[in-house]
Order: structure tokens, then C-alpha cells, then sequence
């Protein structure tokens, strides 16, 4: 749903109570923090250190397949005993590879891009929170993932009458020349 979560509180009570933390970084890898490294950097923290796993999809900021999951050498030993069968059955096609790698140093050498993209988060926020459309921003102001959800008052109409009004919310869209997508056909035909 777009949500944020206070790492810095849970890296508190993760050290309180010793237990180890496992991020998944992939929707906020390229989109929080001075450099983009995700929302460990966002909030001050230390990988391997507030966080031991940290696991990353590379179709999202980096446009590649495929995933990558860091952690401190107890945790990466493991993996690579438990998971020799998986490890290589499903390896990235070197192209890929070579995309993710020439995403990371675009990111590395142009950190105006990170600029860019927040810029770009505050302003669509706004525009949503002051459109015509009848739907509620329940996204955190900080994801770069934007969630909207008809009002509570539409909660009383009919499943196609929400579907209706979501569908016409797209179609306008569309005309307009923004993607945006509507879960209204999907819920109707399943």
C-alpha cells in the first residue's frame, strides 16, 4: 500500500531484543535517501549492522530481472549451503546482468536523478490530492509507489458502480496521456 515503515523504531527494538532484521529494499532502492541507496540510508542506519539481510528485486529502479540479497558473511555462508540448487538454475542472461550494471552506474555518476525523482513524488501527491477525481492518496508521502482508494463515502455503492467509477477514472487518464491502472475489469471477471 505504499507504506514506509519506521526503520529507525524498529532497529531500536531490534537491538533491545536481539533479534536479526531482514529489509526488503526494493521499492524504495533508487527512490529514499541522500543517494538512493533505500530506506536504511533514509533513516540513518548502517546496513549489516541495524539490518543483516537486505534483499533488492532489480526490476524496479535498476529495470533488470532478477534480485540480490546482501547480508554479513554468517548469513551469506548459509545461503550459499542451503541454496547451491537455486543459486545457479536461475542466473540472469549476461545482457541483464550488464543492464543492472550500467542502471547502478547511472545511478552512481547522476545523483540529480534522485532530485529528479523526489521532485517528481512531491508534485504527482499534490496534483492527486488536489484533482477532481473522487480518490483518497493512502500512500506514504515518501513512497514512490502511489495507492489510491475510492472515499468511505463510495463505500456504500455497488461493487460495479465503484468498478464504474474507477474505470472512468483510467479511461480519463488514458485520454490525457497517463497510465494508470484500474483493478476494476479484474475484479469483475474473477
Amino acid at each position: 500500500r505504499g507504506t514506509v515503515p519506521p526503520l529507525d523504531e524498529i532497529a531500536k527494538i531490534k537491538a533491545e531484543f536481539c533479534y536479526r532484521l531482514i529489509v526488503d529494499e526494493s521499492f524504495s532502492f533508487g527512490t529514499l535517501g541522500p543517494n538512493g541507496r533505500g530506506a536504511l540510508e533514509h533513516y540513518g542506519l548502517t546496513p549489516m549492522v541495524d539490518a543483516e539481510i537486505i534483499t533488492l528485486s532489480l526490476e524496479n529502479s535498476i529495470g533488470s530481472i532478477g534480485g540480490v540479497c546482501v547480508g554479513s558473511e554468517e548469513v551469506v555462508d548459509h545461503q550459499r549451503l542451503s541454496g547451491a540448487g537455486y543459486c545457479f538454475s536461475a542466473s540472469a542472461p549476461p545482457f541483464l546482468a550488464s543492464a543492472a550494471i550500467a542502471s547502478l552506474k547511472r545511478i552512481r555518476n547522476n545523483p540529480a536523478l534522485f532530485d529528479s525523482v523526489r521532485k517528481n513524488r512531491e508534485v504527482m501527491y499534490r496534483a492527486l490530492r488536489a484533482s477532481s477525481f473522487p480518490l483518497e492518496v493512502v500512500s506514504d508521502d515518501l513512497s514512490a509507489m502511489i495507492f489510491l482508494e475510492l472515499p468511505k463515502q463510495d463505500a456504500d455503492k455497488s461493487v460495479e458502480e465503484q468498478v464504474q467509477i474507477l474505470d472512468d477514472i483510467r479511461d480519463k487518464c488514458l485520454r490525457q496521456g497517463v497510465a494508470i491502472v484500474s483493478t476494476g475489469d479484474y475484479i469483475m471477471n474473477n
